[in-house]
């Protein structure tokens, strides 16, 4: 079993856009919607995920600026149906949260330190603007809904 995360199996020119570290990939805003894509065509299902800071010495998240699509698609129907559905609800989502947030704004309130020494060593600020982003194959998604206790147990 690898210990590659399943992001990994993303299209080459969709890795290459990547920041890999710490076992997770992110990109940048412009970059999503073409994640989103490129999962449904390598038949993985989007999950979403967070906005971060990623400078060299700092990585943070910015948890509350967040998406979670596969959340709002029923479980029980046929996994091709599930992740177009997931992926449609991301991308109506994605723009949703670029329009209620300012990522900007959030990345220099959550780390105003480390984004004021960046910006001083001439760093730019799109380039500390990072989107943590995450997906699940099929045998995944059968194990994680196994793993979790029955409903009437959830109350």
């Amino acid at each position: 079993m690898s210990d590659a995360p399943i992001e990994s199996r993303l299209p080459a020119e969709i890795l290459a856009k990547a920041n890999f570290q710490h076992g997770e990939y992110a990109w940048k805003v412009r970059d999503i919607p073409a994640v989103i894509k490129a999962a449904v065509d390598t038949n993985l299902m989007n999950l979403g995920g967070q906005l971060q800071i990623r400078i060299p010495g700092c990585i943070g998240e910015c948890d509350w600026v967040e998406t979670d699509p596969a959340a709002m698609v029923p479980d029980d129907l046929p996994w091709d149906v599930r992740i177009r559905m997931v992926a449609e609800m991301a991308l109506t989502d994605w723009e949703d949260l670029k329009n209620h947030f300012n990522f900007e704004e959030q990345i220099r309130l959550a780390f105003p330190d480390p984004i004021k020494d960046f910006l001083s060593k001439g760093g730019k600020i799109e380039d500390a603007i990072w989107f943590c982003w995450y997906v699940i194959d099929e045998d995944g998604d059968r194990e994680h809904r196994e793993s979790l206790p029955p409903m009437e147990d959830q109350v």
